[in-house]
């Protein structure tokens, strides 16, 4: 019996040693497959053996990862902020089959600050300022494939020694409430870097932030599920704007991805720094979801 209950005990030990990182973000970030497997298996397994207790593992199994998928995403009680400054982001997908219908479903969405990632070309970058210019969205800065188009000033600020084609700094002269954002495309640890290197761009980004002068925002794609090392060390450091009263919402859905449930595409706030009304929307052809959110001064 002994035996048993430490066998059913044992994944719970995955809360002592996830924050070693490295293979086990990866093992985080396929937790929910695993919970399907548990979910398979352990009947089969009570029926070979006869026993009830693979029964009592799988459920041991399937729980752990429940807890870890939905832990990160449980809402939070903050302060509104005043003045709530409307932050609209979205990573459009240089491979986006629709690219004329992109503008429409980003720019009607009252946002006082639009930040497109992964923006195909300059027509797609043309029709964006057009029809943020509509929306009074007429200050705009652009690097590479992101934009920003805000109706307040803004400029392109010194990358801080952060690799320019992954951050783009921006400082937002907002009246009153001047911050500095930081537009975030993060490489994939699952393909085109290792999480290793995520951890150290994450501490590199959190560096920077620490050397600001003014309140702070960072908003994109980081390609950083809530489940790993490096998204709790941001969340330690900054507030989840969109767990603000909501809770978090998954948001890369390509292909058969949406079965990892990510959330991947974030937006933090200086802790000075509150929000509030964070939804998730579809960008037309994308296959992310895009993040909406007021922040601003804690009120």
């Amino acid at each position: 019996m002994l035996l048993i209950a430490l066998v059913i005990a044992l994944p719970w030990l995955w809360f002592v040693a996830r924050d070693a990182g490295g293979p086990l973000d990866t093992v985080a970030v396929g937790l929910p497959l695993i919970a399907i497997a548990a979910i398979a298996l352990g009947p089969i397994a009570a029926l070979i053996s006869r026993r009830a207790w693979p029964l009592i593992v799988g459920a041991s199994i399937v729980a752990v990862c429940a807890v870890s998928v939905i832990e990160p995403r449980l809402s939070r009680s903050i302060v509104p902020p005043d003045p709530a400054i409307r932050l609209v982001v979205a990573n459009v997908w240089g491979e986006n089959p629709t690219p004329d219908a992109v503008p429409e479903s980003m720019t009607g969405r009252g946002a006082d600050v639009l930040v497109a990632i992964e923006v195909s070309d300059d027509e797609l970058f043309a029709a964006l300022a057009e029809g943020a210019a509509a929306q009074g969205l007429d200050s705009t800065v652009e690097q590479g494939r992101q934009g920003v188009w805000s109706r307040f000033p803004v400029q392109v600020l010194d990358e801080l020694g952060l690799p320019s084609a992954r951050a783009l700094r921006v400082g937002v002269d907002v009246p009153g409430s001047p911050f500095v954002l930081y537009v975030v495309h993060g490489l994939n640890p699952l393909g085109e870097t290792s999480f290793d290197d995520q951890l150290r761009f994450t501490e590199d980004l959190l560096t920077a932030i620490e050397t600001e002068e003014r309140p702070v925002v960072v908003a994109g794609d980081l390609n950083m599920s809530d489940r790993v090392v490096s998204y709790r060390k941001m969340d330690a450091a900054l507030t989840d704007a969109m767990r603000a009263g909501a809770p978090g919402s998954t948001t890369y859905v390509g292909g058969w991805w949406p079965t990892l449930l990510l959330r991947i595409d974030h937006v933090f706030v200086t802790p000075s720094w509150c929000a509030t009304r964070p939804v998730t929307f579809t960008p037309a052809g994308s296959d992310h979801r895009g993040v909406d959110v007021a922040v601003g001064p804690c009120d």
